[in-house]
Formats: C-alpha cells, structure tokens, sequence
C-alpha cells in the first residue's frame, strides 16, 4: 500500500523566521467557550514555515503563485542525502550525485536541518546551494528544487548589503519553484510523488505550504 508522508512544519508560533520578515501572529476570533465555534485570524508573511517561493519573489515579470502551473506542484521527485554540519556548500557536482534526473522532475535536497529546525543555527548557520548548482538543476529541465533549509542561498548572517541573491534568480528566472523548509527526514534517498498544496493567492510572490509525498 502507498505510503503517504507530511513533508511540513507547521505553522505556529514561534517557529523560526528570517530577520526580514515578521513573525506570524494567531488571534483567535471566536472561540468556543463564547460562540461555540472556533475561528483564528492568521497574520503570516509569504516567506515563512514550509513554503513555495514564485518566480515573481525576485524576477519583475515573474509569474505568480496563482499564475503557476498546477503540473509544477504535482509530479515525480527524487530525495538526495547531501548531509551538511553548519554553513558549508552544496554544488553541482553534489547533485550530480543523484540519480537519473529527467526533465519535468523535482529534487529535494536533504542536508539534516530539517532535526534542527527549533535550533537557532537554523536561521544563521544552514547549508546552502552553489550558483553553479542551481545551473545544473536549470539545465536539467528541473519543475522545482526542495530544501530542509530557510534558504538556498547562503545564510543572512553571511551576506553583504549588497547580496545579489543569484540561486533564486537563477532558479526563479528559469520558472523552477523553490520550496523551502521541508521535513524530509522520512523519504530520503527515495523517489516519490510529490503534491504541493500552496495557498493560491492571487499576485502572491510565495505562500505557505502543506508538501505530501506518496511513496509506492
């Protein structure tokens, strides 16, 4: 019988969030004691907890997430172990690693910071992708590059005022989705299919996600 796996975090407070960004706030509005239901008022960023990022986040006429193929969330996806200690690369030739990669397919990169999530390393200290990783992942027709990471790009604690933020826009650029923030403990070095319910917002750069893999 296929197996399906939860491949995210969820929202909450105090999960971790970029400095950039505000932390999520969740009010209840009605409750049960007084209206006998329960209803929450979400305050989130786009870029926060499991989410998929648009070619929009950083490309001027990128589409956005409700412009976004559902074929690009749904479809084949290989998870690669490409384990990592602190801040340290990951590059082409660690994805090339992986196994026959086709065209149309997704590649979720497991480092083992999805264990560190509660960690405050996970903000300032993650692993991060290459330039020349995200190349290989754009020649390779790749629909979308998954991390257990905040980011692809090397940690904010690292980066210049002027930081030019190339793996999104090479990613991006090419109309290859990023997911970031992943729990993919569970799945790797396994194929699966991979289901991405973004939140389909309309003009949205990015949105949290709930990521489901089917394993056969």
């Amino acid at each position: 019988m296929p197996r399906t796996v939860d491949l995210s975090h969820p929202l909450e407070s105090g999960m971790p969030h970029a400095r950039t960004i505000p932390a999520p706030k969740f009010t209840p509005t009605s409750t049960w004691e007084e209206h006998r239901m329960r209803v929450m008022r979400l305050d989130i960023p786009t870029h926060i907890g499991t989410h998929v990022d648009a070619p929009s986040h950083f490309v001027e006429d990128g589409a956005t997430l409700d412009q976004v193929s559902p074929s690009a969330l749904v479809g084949r996806a290989y998870c690669l172990e490409v384990p990592r200690e602190g801040a340290e690369p990951i590059t082409a030739a660690d994805l090339k690693a992986a196994v026959d990669l086709e065209p149309g397919d997704a590649l979720l990169i497991r480092t083992g910071w999805d264990d560190r999530y509660s960690e405050p390393a996970y903000v300032d200290r993650h692993p991060y992708l290459t330039v020349d990783a995200a190349e290989w992942a754009v020649a390779k027709g790749l629909r979308l590059i998954g991390m257990d990471t905040m980011s692809p790009e090397i940690p904010m604690s690292m980066r210049q005022p002027d930081f030019p933020y190339d793996v999104h826009r090479t990613l991006l650029g090419a109309g290859t989705l990023l997911v970031e923030n992943l729990v993919l403990r569970e799945i790797s070095d396994h194929w699966c299919t991979l289901f991405v319910g973004v939140l389909n917002v309309h003009g949205g750069d990015g949105a949290p996600a709930r990521a489901l893999a089917v394993l056969d």
